[in-house]
């Protein structure tokens, strides 16, 4: 029992012994003078003395530290790199960006400026970025820029392509010369100003839609664009060209151009809507404006615009073309020989045609089953032929009416009457589907 009490007392011993070998503070590794727990980590590794140990901890949370730095540092350059691509995709917010063209210019080596021009246009356009809250403006020298220029999916504040000289006479030529120009796709203002359009065969890209059909300037589901001080001069009469197409959600307003010897000034197709401005000018036109699914506005009465068929309606389209006043004179007399004198006004508003004339005859015919023919209704106003074959009109006059007096128009949109000799007046609505008239 003894023996056991004393087998049991020596372990306990040495156990302790143990226990101090791992406490007691020792610089020989195994003599008792350094704390064997304190140089075993938290992996379960062992150092020789607490100092390595300590030491090891000091080296690996200086390598943590430069490997965070060194991460830290990428991450900022990419930042700053990411912010450079934002930046060249968006532009810097409210700023004006002005690119220069010119025939001097060089596509390679040119960055834009004034001092450095690009050669071409649609390399400035290529330059604006494709999201921007800039104000972009291209700067052209004088020059013909024989170019189909194609401005598609950017989104900007305003995109102006225009003459670098301010340009107010468009009557004669402009120093700036360009093939074609079209809008697809992009939102924001944009503007075409004081550019003249040449070279018109030959357009093709986006501005050429099919057969003869090629388009001077060409806006498809883009916003608002204005046409200003431009010069459509070469001839296309007879051709497919349009000076101005829009398609879809565009819309296009006019100021201040030049249109001579044009097939078409404008045309607008499927929801698209243009104005043509009062301010504009020209002659020896064909087509004035198509609305072809599409709207128009063009003011007849104050327009400077002079073309065959200054309006036309297609497939459901719409014009809306202001009073159209005509004044009814002597040249207007159909009856010659009876009718001495006609003096009015027949006016169309929309498809509504009123007349208001006074008439003067010598030699009316006794017999009331006979009329004279007072005037022939000009093109433009003549009635839609769905009325019956006479459509009546009122007739009246200061003196007494003969038994059966009576006015109406003919079939053939001619203004009839039976009266008495003298004065009497003629006045009366109808529908027309005629084109729009030249005044």
């Amino acid at each position: 029992m003894l023996l056991g009490w004393n087998q049991r007392n020596v372990m306990t011993v040495e156990t302790i012994n143990s226990r101090i070998d791992n406490l007691v503070l020792h610089s020989g590794g195994d003599s008792p003078n350094e704390v064997v727990d304190a140089r075993v980590n938290v992996k379960g590794t062992t150092y020789p003395t607490l100092y390595s140990r300590l030491l090891a901890l000091d080296n690996l949370v200086d390598s943590n530290y430069t490997e965070l730095k060194t991460r830290q540092d990428t991450q900022q350059g990419q930042l700053d790199q990411l912010n450079d691509s934002i930046g060249t995709l968006m532009g810097a917010y409210g700023e004006t960006l002005s690119l220069y063209v010119s025939k001097n210019g060089n596509n390679q080596t040119g960055d834009g400026s004034e001092s450095k021009p690009f050669l071409t246009i649609q390399a400035a356009v290529n330059r604006i970025p494709l999201l921007t809250s800039s104000r972009v403006t291209i700067w052209i020298s004088d020059g013909a820029y024989l170019e189909d220029v194609v401005v598609r999916n950017l989104k900007a504040v305003s995109i102006t392509i225009r003459n670098l000289q301010n340009v107010t006479d468009t009557s004669s030529e402009l120093g700036v010369k360009v093939r074609s120009i079209a809008f697809i796709s992009s939102l924001g203002y944009q503007q075409i100003n004081g550019l003249q359009f040449v070279d018109q065969a030959n357009i093709s890209s986006a501005a050429y839609i099919s057969g003869d059909l090629k388009c001077a300037i060409y806006s498809e589901q883009s916003s608002y664009l204005g046409v200003w001080n431009c010069r459509f001069a070469e001839n296309t009469f007879g051709k497919g060209n349009r000076c101005l197409f829009a398609i879809g959600a565009s819309k296009i307003g006019t100021s201040n151009n030049f249109y001579q010897n044009q097939n078409c000034i404008a045309e607008a197709r499927n929801l698209a809507d243009i104005v043509i401005s009062s301010k504009d000018k020209g002659t020896g036109n064909d087509y004035g404006l198509i609305a072809d699914n599409g709207a128009g506005r063009v003011n007849v009465a104050d327009s400077k615009v002079r073309a065959n068929r200054i309006a036309e309606v297609r497939n459901q389209g719409n014009i809306e073309t202001g009073p159209i006043i005509r004044q009814i004179t002597k040249d207007d007399i159909s009856d010659r020989e009876n009718v001495t004198d006609v003096n009015g006004t027949i006016k169309r508003d929309g498809n509504v045609v009123t007349v208001s004339i006074m008439f003067e005859c010598n030699n009316f015919p006794s017999d009331v089953s006979n009329t004279r023919n007072i005037i022939l209704v000009p093109a433009g106003f003549k009635r839609d032929q769905n009325y019956p074959a006479y459509h009546a009109l009122a007739l009246y006059r200061n003196e007494s009416q003969p038994a059966g007096a009576r006015a109406g128009m003919t079939e053939a949109s001619r203004i009839v009457a039976y009266s008495g000799n003298g004065r009497s007046y003629i006045s009366g609505s109808w529908v027309t589907n005629d084109a729009i008239p030249i005044v």
